[in-house]
């Protein structure tokens, strides 16, 4: 007896000790007839103390975050009802960076992890072009900023963050009433210089991913699927106008991003796709080969202003995407 009492004790303190596992855990929605999520993008959460004075002169415009994301978190979610919330990369504003001696530190993401572990309701995550930077300012050949420790970061990703237990890109099913939807969570924030359109970035998707992100969109004729990504896709326009993918089939064998629209060409049951990165809000669509169309909504930056923030909800017929800091619906995407 004293035995089961001591190994109950033990699992009270793993539960209470770790709030984001138990929560994951916990996460059913089978059997309602609605999901619904807050989608955020670029939080930029950063501690800059102990930084070189230069760095921290460049990025203290988000030197402020904690305090008012700690606040969301414990407030928005319930008021809304949340069942999860969603953020698409630049979860903190960088990896690493130089300190006032000259060497490199590297702790945002354990900082910013004990943010998320408070949240009453599961945070699902993106990485972001931010989350896998480095700063140098010392001037050499990697001063400013590159992603040459990706590698690092999201090793450390992956050990401090529940839902990148399994890798950087992952899926999670949820069954709404009758309805089956598959989230994709992919790794995007891996990025070039080189433009494509409008100030637009191109971004690297490596070949595994897209095979598995292929795979993925096969995996059944009948859920409904939603991608979660940083970078968006490129050339899009407000949703009342219709972008042919005709019309970006000349970048189609040239640059990465292209072949992932390819996969999504390919696969035409994709719903929706959530991004954020260029830290505006905006909803666009593009119209596939099939005649669907695949809607795209940006969520600006909650760095910015912590009024960016969306609320979706997800019905067995539709998906009904709010304004930015509000629940009024914005738009709503009816499924088949």
């Amino acid at each position: 007896m004293k035995n089961k009492i001591l190994l109950f004790s033990l699992v009270l303190i793993l539960i209470s000790g770790f709030p984001g596992v138990s929560i994951y855990a916990a996460l059913n929605v089978t059997g309602q007839d609605t999901l619904t999520f807050i989608h955020v993008s670029d939080v930029h959460i950063c501690n800059l103390k102990g930084y070189h004075p230069e760095f921290v002169q460049r990025r203290q415009h988000f030197g402020d975050g904690m305090s008012p994301f700690r606040e969301f978190l414990a407030t928005v979610p319930a008021k809304v009802r949340a069942d999860m919330v969603i953020v698409t990369g630049d979860n903190v504003d960088y990896y690493e960076a130089e300190t006032e001696s000259g060497g490199m530190l590297d702790t945002q993401i354990e900082q910013y992890v004990r943010l998320i572990d408070n949240s009453q309701v599961p945070v699902f995550l993106t990485l972001g072009n931010h989350d896998i930077a480095s700063y140098r300012i010392t001037p050499g050949p990697w001063s400013g900023n590159n992603q040459l420790e990706a590698g690092r970061a999201r090793a450390t990703w992956m050990r401090n963050v529940p839902c990148f237990k399994d890798g950087t890109y992952y899926s999670r099913v949820f069954k709404i009433d009758t309805m089956t939807f598959r989230f994709i969570f992919l790794d995007n924030g891996y990025y070039s210089t080189q433009e494509i359109s409008d100030g637009e970035l191109n971004f690297s998707v490596d070949p595994y991913q897209l095979r598995w992100l292929d795979a993925q969109l096969k995996a059944s004729p009948s859920d409904v699927e939603i991608i979660f990504m940083h970078i968006p896709l490129p050339n899009g326009k407000p949703a009342e106008n219709e972008i042919l993918t005709e019309a970006m089939s000349d970048y189609s064998q040239k640059t990465e991003v292209y072949n992932l629209f390819s996969v999504l060409e390919n696969n035409s049951s994709t719903a929706m796709i959530f991004g954020g990165h260029n830290h505006i809000n905006l909803i666009n669509r593009y119209k596939l080969p099939n005649g669907n169309l695949l809607t795209q909504v940006r969520t600006g930056a909650f760095g910015n202003d912590t009024a960016n923030w969306r609320m979706i909800r997800i019905t067995k017929d539709k998906i009904l995407v709010s304004r930015a800091g509000s629940t009024v619906t914005e738009y709503t995407v009816p499924l088949y």
